[in-house]
């Protein structure tokens, strides 16, 4: 739960901040951010994208030694209750407000969709590289992160909105953390 507050405090700054500094009203700061509901084209695009994530993901899940995954220590998705289950849908959420809301949604206003998704998807990984301190063997995960970061990013700028993504990513999480738990 500390991780979705953490990802969110820097969109709820940049909202304060814009509608006070820049003369917008607080609507049009959440829409900059990503921060509405979407149409409900949003959300087909996210239920075509979810096979195809599940499926790259399972496969990544797939080459990872049975040993590490069985390791109790390797606890990251794993979902063994209800408060992991929403530990692990609060990180998700709280991934997609700062990933896709607010970093994606400034950089692609300001590179355009080609590097502003890049820059976003590489950023994504960055606290993901932590998995591989546990071992370097769950290093297949990295470049499937990499590629739903995109898609993510993809569906945040297709829509303009995070939500979308958001429950996309949620899902993919839990579908993961009961396959590996």
């Amino acid at each position: 739960m500390i991780e979705f507050i953490v990802f969110c405090i820097p969109s709820v700054v940049y909202v304060i901040v814009q509608s006070r500094g820049q003369g917008q009203d607080v609507e049009s700061s959440l829409q900059r951010v990503g921060a509405t509901w979407g149409s409900p084209s949003g959300y087909r695009w996210a239920l075509v994208l979810l096979l195809p994530i599940l499926l790259t993901g399972w496969l990544a899940i797939t080459v990872i030694p049975a040993e590490i995954l069985d390791d109790p220590g390797v606890t990251v998705g794993r979902i063994t209750s209800v408060g992991a289950a929403v530990g692990v849908v609060a990180r998700a959420v709280g991934e997609e407000v700062f990933f896709r809301g607010l970093l994606g949604g400034v950089l692609m206003r300001r590179l355009g969709f080609g590097w502003g998704n890049l820059l976003q998807a590489a950023a994504f990984i960055v606290p993901h590289l932590a998995l591989v301190l546990i071992d370097a063997r769950i290093w297949p995960i990295i470049p499937v992160q990499f590629a739903a970061g995109w898609l993510f990013g993809w569906l945040r700028y297709k829509t303009g909105t995070f939500v979308p993504g958001a429950a996309l990513h949620f899902v993919t999480n839990i579908v993961a953390g009961l396959v590996v738990g």
